[in-house]
């Protein structure tokens, strides 16, 4: 947002007018009785009418100032102008630099602020703009003057630069808002002590020197052209999207990416592949977006925790057992290692209280284990083991740094202690080269620092240039969390009252909290995975979307699920549910795990359950069966937030993202069925969160939580049916119950030796 408006404080700023005024305030004030020191005058009112002042010391003092002292002020303050008032150094070369329409707004009287210029020669670069405090109802810190000054000038506030001095006019100016620098170039500063009360008002930028205005203006004015990429890989395309500073969506593309599948536990990418998919998507936005690359000042990447290996040279490794080096990527949902995170459990190790006491094969060190035992040939060769948002930023950057969010939440790093690797836990599982091997750091680099910018290489492959700075990565999941709760992180004491779902593939529900808080089955507490200094618990359904695609799969009536087929079974279903009434199907109970059960059970070896078929093979058969797999969905995710619930984690909002946005099935579910207010950000908030990630390494804000707070989109609420209550209470009970007799099952199973 460019700035169209200039707006100058008078007194402080344009004239080095406050310790006049001040002396001229003390020495009336004193008159009436009243002593009152120099520093708390600049404190108390520095900045504000004389009306104010006179109505702040009827409730201090119970004397307010009456008209002839206030007559004998301006009289005297008049005087003492004529003869020593001066405009603030360098003021008039500034102005005469700045090409951006200016005005005055002061708390002053009008034939004050006139004289003021006049007296100094500054009243043609002003006149005939000027408004005074008199002229609103409310005057500092109350908005009310400057927001009437932009809508006289023609200008929306948002386009505004205010120029102030003191703390009053600073608030002022963010409660229009609007853009503020701070002017501490005035005599005043330093005797009044004002520089902290400054400092902790956040003005955009601080200066004292005028000539330095024009420059700074300039570099705003730049910041806000500035534009933003943030890619996402998710398990099937790599999206790219182009963002302003404020979070505003311009371009969005998607490229499809390989998947290769041999078995039900076994998945594959090739990570050349990836990165040139997104490659294309980041161009193909840029086009659609119709920007200049030249604008583009950030880039960062969040992905699925998916393991690439590279070998001592950087060149591709297989980790498939046809041994092609092409599939050189462990997919995120590959459950080929099950031994192997059981190994890890029964380790019991320390690091298990920090991803819920059980280990997932969803996570690195479990896929790293069967690595080195069934392919020892590419062991040997590796040089460097990649999370895939850091294997792209190494792409982009030739940085070897690894994300916060990626070593804490999936390779047992722990930040919040020293040393972050455990040695004794790498060891115990037969790892204790791999910090080594792997090109792993000792320390993980927060969310949002700089990994440096582009390559020639990879900006001439992005269709960007080498100034783009590339911001450290994250997790797609935790990036939807960013970008979902991102209101909520100027304060840590509420942050535990918001939950985000990313709900795709599967589901992630994240949770964020200013302290520790270990709960069984749920990853995490992790630190400073997401927001600096914020722990994260992770619940999540390793199936979600998932297991709807396998209802269509599975059944006669189904087929391949593609968006054609999704939508002809969900009209169905409105139809069904029109005829035969709320109760449809309501015989059919379903448990989803058909991949494990992540949260809160911590099961990766639950299975899927299906409770109530009949012979009914056709298509309105499959729409049941649909129906009630949407239902289980929800149902487990009302169990997650009851887990969550219990441990002190608020359950009324939900914030969702990801491609369940789009069901209006889902959606109605998960708000009848748990009871929470469902709010819809109104972007892509995964790419959302990670152009704050990009902007943070940019430059344009000082810290991930000032980026998120700036970016973040609020969206609709949909609010849970009441009569839709006594129904789905009835299905929880059933739900619960099902997982009883799942857990008895499995025990006589394991009686047996079976293996789940």
């Amino acid at each position: 947002m460019t700035i169209g408006l200039i707006i100058f404080d008078c007194d402080g700023v344009l004239v080095d007018s406050e310790p006049l005024a001040i002396r001229v305030l003390i020495e009336a004030i004193a008159a009436q009785g009243i002593t009152l020191d120099m520093a708390d005058a600049y404190r108390d009112y520095l900045g504000r009418s004389l009306a104010s002042i006179s109505a702040s010391l009827h409730d201090s003092h119970g004397e307010p100032l009456g008209q002839a002292a206030l007559e004998s002020m301006r009289h005297d303050l008049y005087a003492l102008y004529r003869k020593e008032l001066r405009a603030s150094p360098g003021l008039k070369e500034a102005l005469g630099a700045l090409r951006i329409p200016v005005c005055v707004a002061s708390s002053s009287h009008l034939e004050r602020i006139r004289i003021s210029l006049e007296i100094t020669g500054l009243t043609d670069f002003f006149e005939p703009h000027i408004f005074s405090a008199s002229m609103v109802e409310n005057g500092k810190p109350a908005p009310d003057l400057f927001l009437h000054a932009a809508s006289e000038m023609g200008v929306e506030p948002s386009r505004c630069l205010v120029i102030e001095d003191s703390p009053a006019g600073i608030s002022a100016a963010h409660a229009a808002g609007m853009r503020v620098f701070a002017y501490t170039g005035g005599s005043h500063i330093g005797p009044g002590n004002l520089l902290p009360l400054i400092q902790g008002r956040a003005p955009t930028r601080t200066f004292s020197d005028m000539r330095e205005l024009p420059r700074l203006v300039a570099e705003l004015d730049a910041a806000d052209r500035a534009l933003l990429v943030a890619v996402d890989v998710g398990t099937g395309s790599a999206r790219a999207g182009v963002f302003t500073r404020e979070g505003k969506l311009l371009g969005r593309a998607e490229q499809p990416i390989e998947l290769h599948w041999p078995d039900a536990n076994h998945a594959e990418h090739s990570s050349e592949q990836i990165w040139a998919s997104a490659c294309i998507a980041v161009r193909n936005a840029l086009a659609l977006a119709k920007a200049d690359p030249t604008q583009v000042v950030g880039l960062s990447f969040d992905a699925t925790c998916s393991l690439v290996v590279r070998d001592k040279s950087g060149h591709p490794l297989t980790v498939a057992a046809d041994g092609n080096d092409h599939w050189d990527t462990i997919v995120w949902f590959d459950h080929r290692s099950l031994a192997e995170a059981a190994e890890c459990t029964e380790t019991g190790n320390l690091v298990l209280d920090y991803i819920g006491g059980v280990m997932s094969p969803e996570m690195q060190v479990p896929k790293l284990m069967w690595l080195k035992r069934n392919l020892p040939k590419t062991w040997e060769k590796a040089g460097y083991f990649f999370d895939l948002a850091d294997f792209l930023t190494w792409k982009a950057t030739g940085s070897l740094a690894r994300s916060q969010s990626t070593l804490v939440c999936k390779w047992t790093f722990l930040a919040h202690t020293r040393p972050g690797w455990q040695s004794e836990f790498l060891e115990a599982v037969g790892l204790d080269d791999l910090v080594e091997r792997g090109s792993l750091p000792d320390a993980a680099s927060p969310v949002g620092s700089s990994a440096g910018t582009l390559t020639r290489e990879a900006a001439e492959a992005l269709g960007l240039t080498e100034n783009c700075r590339v911001g450290i990565g994250l997790i797609d999941a935790h990036a939807g969390a960013l970008g979902v709760l991102g209101a909520f992180a100027g304060d840590e004491d509420t942050l535990d009252r918001h939950l985000g779902l990313v709900a795709g593939t599967s589901s992630c529900v994240m949770a964020l909290s200013g302290e520790p808080r270990p709960i069984p089955g749920v990853w995490g507490p992790y630190y400073g995975a997401v927001l600096p200094g914020a722990w994260l618990n992770e619940a999540g359904q390793s199936a979600a979307g998932a297991v709807l695609d396998y209802v269509l799969r599975a059944h006669r009536a189904g087929g391949e699920p593609t968006a054609a087929l999704h939508k002809a079974v969900a009209d169905r279903i409105v139809q069904l549910r029109e005829r035969e009434g709320p109760a449809m199907a309501g015989r059919l109970h379903i448990l989803p795990d058909f991949h494990g059960n992540r949260s809160p059970q911590g099961n990766p070896d639950a299975l899927g359950v299906i409770s109530g078929l009949t012979l009914d093979t056709d298509f309105d058969s499959l729409c049941r069966l649909y129906w009630r797999a949407a239902v289980s969905i929800a149902l487990g995710l009302r169990h997650i937030l009851d887990t969550l619930g219990e441990r002190g984690y608020s359950t009324k909002t939900l914030y969702v993202t990801g491609g369940h946005v789009h069901s209006k099935l889902l959606m109605e579910l998960y708000a009848d069925v748990t009871g929470c207010e469902i709010v819809v950000p109104d972007s892509d908030a995964v790419l959302l969160g990670t152009a704050m990630v990009a902007a943070t390494a940019a430059g344009l804000y000082p810290s991930l939580n000032k980026a998120a707070v700036a970016m973040h989109r609020d969206g609709p609420v949909r609010l849970p049916n009441p009569e839709a209550k006594p129904r789905y209470d009835r299905d929880y009970r059933v739900f619960r119950e099902m997982i009883r007799h799942r857990d008895a099952i499995d025990a006589i199973d394991r009686e047996q030796n079976l293996k789940p």
